[in-house]
């Protein structure tokens, strides 16, 4: 049921803060439509540097990311807060011994506390990563109805957003969903309940459509799989919350989101976290029983709006 994810290249994991902050470089490049090759002559390196950089597959200088960062307009204390994130140059991974309950070393995990700058490159990571595995408590985005998005994303039910909207950074308008991407999404059986009593019709609708979804799922188990996982059995997961796997350009990485989005490579907490998706995608329903779930939820809510 769960992706086969492809194998990743037998490296040491780098600094989350390096991958995301790569992707940003990106992302700021292509809304702004630089070439490589422009911003290249701007820091004085080749193309490919450049590119190695948005990969995080090199660490960037400190002054070339400051240079970049504002050369795409990010100055002040943001520009400060993501060049005092990244590790240091010369950081070695394997020079420094795991510590804690997570088992982490340092720079495994980074809390992206960048307010909207942060909440935009969070979804920027989920659109764009090649492979997603989630555990969700309601629906996520990319799967929604209109009618849902707008109850979800209401600022008395979510806080943080996770689809771009009025007010967050324009740049992030401009990123699409990855094509052919591998998602995996595990939502938790509430879903089947949750909203039945403030809107009932809305809750119709959108099991509806993830039921849609499910029986459009290809046979291969290539692109979009939807599973419910049912509470009758506490996994570690339930205990973790809402939190996905993510694969981008090569590199996996943990996320979360609480009060600011928070990512995690190589750690101890990660590789347990990492398992426990795969437990609980073990442990939810069938295609077919997902799909029946769904519809029979679905049913129940539209007799509900009915009354």
């Amino acid at each position: 049921m769960l992706h086969a994810v492809p194998s990743l290249r037998a490296e040491v994991p780098k600094a989350p803060a390096r991958i995301v902050t790569g992707l940003y470089l990106r992302c700021l490049r292509e809304a702004q439509y630089m070439g490589l090759e422009h911003v290249a002559r701007a820091v004085r390196v080749s193309s490919s540097a450049v590119s190695r950089w948005e990969r995080a597959e090199s660490p960037i200088r400190p002054d070339a990311l400051d240079t970049l960062l504002r050369l795409y307009g990010v100055r002040g204390p943001h520009a400060r807060f993501l060049v005092g994130s990244q590790p240091p140059q010369g950081y070695d991974r394997t020079k420094h011994e795991e510590k804690g309950g997570g088992r982490r070393a340092p720079h495994d995990c980074w809390a992206d506390v960048a307010d909207d700058e942060a909440t935009a490159r969070h979804i920027a990571v989920m659109r764009l990563a090649s492979d997603v595995v989630q555990y969700c408590m309601q629906v996520p985005a990319g799967l929604r109805t209109q009618a849902y998005q707008q109850v979800v994303l209401d600022p008395d039910v979510c806080v943080v957003p996770d689809e771009p909207v009025l007010g967050l950074p324009s740049w992030v308008h401009d990123v699409d969903w990855a094509e052919r991407q591998r998602r995996t999404v595990l939502l938790d059986e509430t879903v089947l309940t949750r909203g039945r009593g403030d809107h009932p019709a809305t809750m119709a609708a959108q099991l509806r459509h993830l039921a849609r979804l499910v029986n459009r799922e290809s046979a291969d188990g290539q692109d979009l799989t939807i599973r419910i996982l049912p509470i009758a059995q506490v996994l570690f997961i339930h205990t973790v919350g809402a939190t996905a796997e993510v694969i981008l350009h090569g590199h996996r990485m943990v996320v979360t989101v609480g009060l600011s989005p928070s990512y995690e490579t190589g750690s101890g907490a990660a590789r347990t976290i990492s398992a426990g998706l795969r437990q609980a995608a073990d442990a939810a329903w069938s295609r077919e029983s997902t799909y029946e779930a769904l519809v029979g939820a679905a049913v129940d809510m539209e007799r509900k709006a009915a009354l």
